[in-house]
């Protein structure tokens, strides 16, 4: 191979071509530096010392895996007093194996390879190729600007359960551009500390945050950006509507005998499923115990009265009226379920309003970005190495989820 073709397809310049090798499935080139000088000054007044021979693979050639075999000096400066290794600059560090050109060659294949088909494809070791990944999106994402940044979603994520610890991790999207601005190892507060630092730096002027009703959230909201409006998802506040019916539903089970209890066996989804979904006869079915059990039939009419409220508000005003006719209704039921969700909604009624002062305004992208985050875990079975996940995280919106990793 030429001086020329290999600085062409090999990016390495300085060399020159000794001879060839072949083991197996293997090219071994020998080659050997043309001039010696110091990296620091330049000077050619230097001595040489200690070499050894080290191995480094390029990109293949044909159908076989290329390596290139050189020594390795100490090279003494005489001018600079200095003493260091020989510096190869095809090598994208210092220790690494393979050549700066195969570093990108993985890098560029991996959106459309796994992990695994290009340690087979190169006949790498699989960690090498994650560590290639992982090196160039930390250069990637290693500063994220927030100074456009006008409306953010937050969201808290399962991650897995160790040690019987649940794992989380938190998460700040731009809601504008789907971007992912901060990932953050656990929930709440601390979660958070991080990300704060970050928008004191930028100082991001940001107007709106969507987030469930965390008051971990709202508070680090409040201190943090007091000048920006709290939008409450409408999804979490149905979610916690759900929840509360739930909870009617296993009181009531619990105090009834064995014969009536087998009436509400296996009838939860039936209570919490949309009504315009039901089948003709699971409505006939959820009307009649509705009507046997009034706590439960009340729960359950004012949850799909809370959803048409979403449906039917054209606007604030109007959600507003609606919103504060529900909680006076729900009291009216004495159902202890339904008036701890009145409180809850009266207690965090300017951020509920919000959704119809920003035209719809939620989180429900975050809802699906988490849906992406759970599939990227699956493909991985798990990601040991943290900042790894977190990483990838950042890459998300970028990533094909037909694609298996």
């Amino acid at each position: 191979m030429s001086t020329s073709l290999m600085y062409h397809t090999q990016g390495i310049k300085g060399f020159q071509h000794v001879s060839y090798k072949y083991e197996q499935d293997k090219v071994i080139q020998r080659i050997e530096r043309k001039k010696f000088c110091c990296s620091e000054c330049g000077s050619y007044n230097i001595t040489l010392n200690a070499p050894h021979v080290r191995r480094i693979q390029g990109v293949p050639t044909g159908r076989k895996n290329l390596f290139f075999e050189l020594e390795v000096h100490i090279v003494y400066c005489k001018d600079c007093k200095e003493r260091k290794t020989e510096e190869l600059d095809f090598l994208p560090n210092p220790k690494a194996r393979i050549t700066r050109l195969l570093e990108r060659s993985i890098v560029e294949l991996r959106p459309h390879m796994s992990i695994t088909a290009i340690s087979k494809f190169f006949d790498l070791d699989w960690r090498l190729v994650k560590d290639c990944e992982k090196t160039a999106l930390q250069k990637k994402y290693a500063h994220v600007s927030l100074k456009d940044v006008k409306v953010i979603g937050i969201d808290e994520i399962f991650v897995s359960r160790r040690k019987d610890k649940e794992q989380y991790i938190t998460v700040v999207r731009d809601l504008e551009t789907g971007a992912v601005l901060y990932v953050g190892k656990g929930k709440g507060l601390e979660a958070m500390e991080a990300f704060n630092s970050s928008l004191k730096h930028s100082k991001a002027k940001v107007e709106l945050v969507t987030m469930d009703m965390s008051r971990a959230y709202i508070s680090w909201a409040q201190e943090n950006l007091p000048d920006a409006r709290i939008v409450f998802d409408h999804f979490h506040l149905i979610k916690m509507m759900n929840e509360k019916l739930d909870k009617v539903r296993r009181r009531i089970a619990a105090s009834l005998d064995e014969d009536h209890r087998k009436l509400l066996k296996n009838q939860r989804f039936l209570f919490l499923r949309n009504v315009e979904n039901l089948e003709p006869d699971a409505k006939q079915l959820l009307d009649n115990l509705r009507k046997v059990f009034k706590d439960l039939g009340d729960t359950s009419m004012m949850k799909e009265a809370l959803r048409s409220i979403y449906k039917k508000a054209d606007n604030e005003f109007q959600a507003e009226a609606a919103l504060k006719n529900w909680c006076s209704i729900a009291r009216q039921t004495e159902v202890k379920e339904l008036g701890d969700m009145a409180s809850c909604i009266e207690n965090h009624l300017n951020g509920i309003l919000a959704y119809w002062s920003y035209n719809g305004l939620s989180n429900s992208s975050m809802e699906g970005f988490n849906n992406k985050i759970r599939w990227l875990i699956r493909q991985a079975y798990g990601y040991h190495d943290e900042e790894y996940f977190h990483l990838k995280i950042f890459d998300l919106p970028k990533i094909d989820i037909k694609l298996k990793l």
